[in-house]
């Protein structure tokens, strides 16, 4: 080989291996922006909330739903119900009969769709495997084969509140009587289910502090941090 090829072929030969090293760099640090296989060194648990495991969390969490549920409840009668009336001999209980079940399923629909709005936050977020279940003390979803980044974590416990927050109590303002009722139903139930979610963001904003990460299975999840 000419002197000038054997060069030409090994700045070729170093360019090539620069922009593969470059390349699996990137590949690397995109799959870990958002989570991390494996718990990174310097990094210790700090605080779990377990919501089926842990009877005083389950208990805490429900109890702080209720709450909310009322609250929101009492706000929402003030706002916009305080002059609904109606009489007994206004029912017609064949269709109060069917507006009592399509209540029901949408309450059940509503919680299908909770969960998985933060099931589509996690997997754009991180692409791996979701679990999904339900307890007597909560539904759930979780990305439990990773620790996720304090960004993911944040992303996916806000979106379902935010969403459903807006879906809900926006057209309230411009339906019936009977339809803003149903939608109040599901927006003190949407509120009040999102204790857990805001329990954990409450956490994650403003106490627990530093480089954070949260392992979610689903009904727990663990909060990590980075020492040193």
């Amino acid at each position: 080989m000419h002197p000038i090829s054997a060069v030409l072929c090994g700045l070729l030969r170093d360019r090539q291996t620069l922009f593969g090293k470059m390349r699996k760099d990137r590949t690397v640090k995109g799959n870990t922006v958002n989570s991390y296989k494996n718990l990174p060194e310097g990094y210790e648990a700090v605080r779990e909330i377990d919501a089926v495991g842990n009877k005083r969390v389950a208990v805490g969490l429900n109890a702080a739903a209720l709450l909310i549920s009322a609250l929101s409840g009492t706000l929402l009668y003030f706002l916009r119900f305080r002059r609904f009336t109606f009489t007994v001999d206004e029912i017609n209980f064949g269709a109060y009969l069917l507006f009592t079940l399509g209540l029901l399923l949408s309450m059940f629909v509503y919680l299908v769709l909770h969960e998985l709005v933060h099931g589509i936050v996690y997997k754009l977020m991180t692409r791996e495997k979701l679990t999904f279940g339900i307890s007597f003390s909560c539904a759930y979803c979780g990305v439990p084969d990773v620790f996720v980044t304090k960004k993911a974590a944040l992303s996916a416990l806000v979106a379902p509140f935010a969403v459903f927050t807006v879906a809900f109590a926006l057209p309230i303002a411009f339906v019936g009587d009977y339809a803003a009722l149903s939608l109040s139903f599901l927006l003190v139930l949407h509120l009040g289910g999102c204790s857990g979610d805001l329990y954990d963001l409450l956490l994650l904003l403003f106490v627990i502090k530093g480089d954070v990460l949260m392992k979610d299975t689903g009904p727990k999840q663990t909060f990590y941090v980075r020492r040193g």
